[in-house]
């Protein structure tokens, strides 16, 4: 009885002191290409929080927003940080965004800002997956880019 006791008595002290476990894999399979801003796969294992943030553009605390997609652009990643941050996540923790652009078709792909600002945005080695949808407007008049984004981490209960 009293090994019993002592074995459950492990098994609950030793539940009670592990600590959570994530574990996240970024990478780009052989055969298919190997983009720097995004990647192609995204796992994600162990015991965990998913975050979503929907929408999130480059909008004012006050509802206002900047004119130019540059401007729209900075401005949401700064606001996707201040998201992130109140979820307790960084941008390390994403693991999916999609972004939507205005008038895509129209923008230089080799200067647009935010594709510029997804590569500044991810440290090295935590680049979600993405995907990049063109739309012919959003849901304010004058705005010019939104992304959802999708982070996980570790669950502390």
């Amino acid at each position: 009885m009293k090994k019993l006791i002592l074995i459950s008595i492990l098994i609950v002290s030793f539940s009670i002191s592990a600590k959570p476990t994530l574990e996240i894999e970024r990478f780009n399979p052989e055969g298919l290409s190997q983009p720097g801003g995004y990647s192609q796969v995204v796992t994600v294992k162990g015991d965990y929080k998913t975050i979503h943030l929907g929408g999130k553009a480059g909008i004012y605390e006050n509802d206002s927003f900047p004119e130019t997609l540059e401007e729209q652009s900075e401005l949401t990643f700064d606001n996707i940080s201040k998201a992130l941050a109140a979820a307790g996540a960084s941008p390390k923790d994403v693991v999916d965004i999609q972004i939507y652009i205005v008038n895509l078709e129209d923008i230089n792909f080799d200067t647009n800002p935010v594709y510029e600002d997804v590569r500044k945005f991810f440290p090295s080695g935590h680049k979600p997956t993405s995907m990049v949808i063109g739309v012919s407007a959003l849901a304010y008049p004058g705005l010019l880019v939104e992304i959802n984004v999708k982070a996980v981490i570790a669950n502390n209960n």
